[in-house]
């Protein structure tokens, strides 16, 4: 972390915290400090100033909840910004001016009141700022979008409840701190592009597994030829695919290994059908057919029952048991690699069992 940013955290945290030493005598206001403490620290930087806001409007009391509405709006419908940047610096001085109650700042917003029917014009803005990342989870899929618009949905039953304003806030701010750290683990053990649990899930696993247990490691076949030749869009679809596939192995959990290679665990007596259960993912797999791209440059079809402007994708797989000879999990893992290195050299789009492993 940069010595500015260093920087930034200790003068604003001086400049919000010392004023409220005696506020923080309350309990349930708490959650608004480790709300944004959690942000900073995972540098979420619009979770970071939505608990700056929060704490804002608690200071001020259910005096101005349109101002922190509008500031709330400000920061779920613009881009995620800058923790050093003017943008930033701007709302968080508009946050302290609301804190402190100041009579220009709440004056220019009171030219904004408005009401639709019995609806106040604070209803209307702060649920425009939780519909905003609602939609924006609908469009892009992001999970953060989500959590930010559950942690303001609170927000809009408190500014019908004066007397329940204070809590509804402090209730966001646990919602945001919590938010937080289910991205923080999405990021940390979740692939991006897949939806699976990634490498390091599948090792935090593994490290826990006792007993039965075998992997199978599947490889996409001729990825990096189809990924050159298609364009790495229609590529990202493939393995998009391949892992939807994959999750529907009965019996096994998925992981995404790296790059085109996957992971599929079982334990205890599903290890006995774990050969089927692949097998028949193998061959849901090699039935689907994956549309090209209009940036793709090709429209033929690559294997033998694919349609004009179709690819079909194939995997191949090995798979190793845990057993006398192979007690540790990197000597499953090892194994299940030979094994699939096997079924490439036979022809690919095959299931290859280690020597050792039974059938069932």
């Amino acid at each position: 972390m940069r010595a500015a940013q260093l920087g930034w955290i200790f003068v604003t945290g001086l400049a919000t915290v010392v004023p409220w030493i005696e506020w923080l005598g309350n309990e349930a206001h708490w959650a608004v400090l480790v709300a944004g403490c959690i942000a900073l620290g995972f540098r979420r930087n619009r979770y970071a100033l939505c608990a700056l806001t929060l704490g804002a409007a608690l200071l001020a009391g259910s005096e101005a909840p349109l101002a922190m509405a509008m500031l709330l709006l400000l920061i779920a419908a613009l881009p995620e910004p800058s923790l050093i940047s003017w943008r930033s610096a701007i709302l968080a001085l508009a946050a302290g001016l609301l804190a402190a109650r100041n009579e220009s700042l709440l004056a220019a917003i009171a030219m904004f009141e408005f009401s639709v029917g019995d609806v106040s014009a604070a209803a209307v803005v702060v649920s425009l700022a939780c519909a905003i990342p609602l939609v924006r989870w609908l469009i892009r899929g992001l999970p953060l979008d989500l959590f930010l618009a559950l942690s303001l949905a609170p927000l809009i039953l408190g500014v019908f409840r004066a007397d329940l304003f204070d809590a509804l806030l402090a209730v966001a701010a646990l919602f945001l701190a919590a938010s937080v750290l289910v991205g923080a683990y999405r990021m940390a053990f979740i692939d991006a592009l897949t939806g699976l649990p990634n490498r390091r899930a599948l090792d935090e696993a593994l490290s826990r597994s006792s007993g039965r247990i075998a992997v199978a490691m599947v490889d996409v076949d001729h990825f990096k030829k189809f990924n050159d030749r298609y364009g790495h869009e229609t590529g990202d679809r493939v393995l998009r695919i391949v892992a939807r596939e994959l999750q529907r192995c009965r019996g096994g959990r998925a992981y995404r290994y790296g790059g085109e290679e996957f992971a599929i665990v079982f334990q205890g007596g599903r290890i006995d059908s774990a050969d089927a259960s692949l097998e028949a993912v193998r061959g849901a797999i090699e039935s689907r057919r994956v549309k090209l791209g209009a940036r793709s440059g090709k429209s033929q079809a690559v294997r033998r029952g694919a349609r004009e402007g179709e690819v079909s994708v194939t995997v191949s797989i090995g798979l190793a048991q845990r057993d006398r000879e192979r007690r540790t999990s990197d000597a499953v893992i090892d194994a299940a690699d030979k094994a699939l290195y096997r079924s490439k050299q036979r022809g690919r789009n095959r299931l290859t069992l280690a020597p050792s492993a039974r059938a069932a």
